[in-house]
């Protein structure tokens, strides 16, 4: 279980600097669309690169077994990402780290909905306790713009869905060795994602080859994030994952107080004193809200 946290707070922290990686492509390169497909490719190519190096050494299901589960995390996972961009294109990125931190509200009513589990009163707390946090996050400076609040929430309702799928793909590959399962099904998804962004480059004209070396900084990031994740999805589920996940919204926070006051100003704005206070107790809120729904009741899922 330690290595497990471990390798989600590692995660985090990769996370937050692929935010700001991402952040500075969209100012000075291209849009979203290009990030996506341009970051994808080159994560497909390493991916290619690490999967079958490991595929030489293990035995796997055949693709019948496994393939509806990929899907399920890729096209989540995909839709995710592109909203995600999309919120990120209307402000900053410390501002909308926290909000991942409503991932956990989604599922919670994904585990309701779908394995008919139940809040306790503890858990419902942690609920509120976590709305407080975002609507802090809202109020600290100028307010989140309206469409990147939907973004967002687009975002963690897909990245919750390809959260819990992970799980479900880790175990079907039937893999002893958990830590080469989680490995293994990190490389099928971004061999599958490179595949995509490579059609994109084939079919779309906007998608070009020069926006490969731009991305490739996010790329990078995000797919050392990605990796990590897996294997803390794998070692102690996608909703413990989560709760270790929340750090990042703290990190974030600290990261874009840094680089607003000593780096590029373009990425992060120069706050108050009093908002930066304002966006720490935010993340705080959020961060103690999903430690709280993790102490009400032991995860199942």
């Amino acid at each position: 279980m330690l290595f497990g946290i471990m390798c989600g707070l590692v995660a985090a922290l990769f996370q937050c600097t692929a935010y700001l990686y991402s952040k500075r492509f969209i100012q000075n390169n291209g849009n979203c669309f290009q990030l996506l497909f341009a970051s994808h490719l080159i994560m497909g190519i390493i991916s290619s690169i690490g999967l079958g190096v490991l595929l030489l050494k293990h035995d796997i299901p055949p693709v019948s077994t496994f393939w509806y589960p990929l899907l399920k995390v890729v096209s989540f996972y995909l839709s995710a990402q592109f909203c995600f961009f999309l919120a990120l294109n209307k402000t900053e990125a410390s501002r909308l780290a926290p909000l991942l931190g409503l991932k956990i509200l989604f599922l919670a009513a994904l585990g309701i909905l779908i394995f008919n589990h139940s809040l306790l009163p503890l858990q419902w707390v942690a609920v509120f306790l976590c709305l407080i946090g975002a609507v802090m996050s809202n109020w600290s400076g100028s307010a989140i713009p309206l469409p990147a609040i939907i973004y967002i929430l687009l975002a963690c309702f897909g990245y919750s869905l390809s959260d819990l799928n992970i799980k479900v793909l880790i175990d079907t590959l039937l893999l002893k060795d958990r830590v080469i399962g989680t490995l293994i099904a990190a490389g099928l998804s971004y061999f599958t994602l490179g595949g995509i962004s490579l059609i994109a480059f084939i079919v779309l004209p906007q998608v070009k080859v020069s926006y490969l070396k731009p991305a490739a900084p996010f790329a990078v990031s995000w797919l050392i994030a990605m990796v990590l994740l897996f294997g803390c999805f794998g070692l102690i589920g996608p909703l413990f994952g989560n709760i270790v996940q929340s750090s990042r919204g703290i990190m974030a926070v600290v990261i874009g107080i840094a680089i607003a006051k000593f780096a590029d100003s373009t990425l992060e704005q120069q706050l108050t004193k009093q908002v930066m206070l304002r966006r720490i107790t935010a993340a705080i809120f959020i961060t103690a809200a999903i430690i709280l729904y993790a102490v009400a009741e032991k995860p199942t899922f």
